[in-house]
């Protein structure tokens, strides 16, 4: 699936995010005031379960510090939206777009560099197939300002 114009871009969008993700200092002197906190840090909806005792998380091996952009990344405008209604009606800060763009290019990276790992398990080609082919459409990087 992968050819040689993909594995070129991969390296050069890494080169690009790198300074904001490499450390917490190069990510706070690109995003001054975007204070880091506890986050899940693989937060899809298979990893929330509402239970009859209330939502229950599981999935924590990635749990870190980080923006809250980085739990909503690939969840789309509708989540963001809602996001921000209920920051905004509890007094917290909405979504900073910029931060948004680079959670989102740094996930798809991910998921572009999990295609190493294809010759091991040959199964992450077809699961990989639908981010890929995402990734190919967006902009570089998250675009032109990440």
């Amino acid at each position: 699936m992968s050819v040689p114009a993909d594995l070129d871009r991969a390296r050069r969008e890494c080169e690009v995010l790198e300074p904001a993700v490499g450390s917490r200092a190069g990510f706070e002197a690109v995003f001054p005031g975007v204070r880091l906190q506890p986050i899940h840090g693989d937060a899809p909806a298979a990893n929330i379960v509402s239970g009859p005792h209330g939502v229950l998380y599981s999935d924590f091996e990635l749990t870190t510090l980080g923006p809250v952009e980085w739990d909503l990344a690939a969840f789309g405008p509708e989540c963001e939206a809602a996001y921000d209604a209920t920051a905004g009606r509890l007094g917290l800060r909405r979504l900073d777009r910029d931060v948004l763009r680079v959670v989102n290019a740094v996930g798809m990276s991910r998921a572009v560099a999990c295609l190493a790992l294809a010759p091991q398990l040959p199964l992450l080609v077809d699961a990989l197939k639908p981010a890929v082919e995402q990734w190919r459409t967006m902009p570089f990087a998250g675009g032109p300002d990440a």
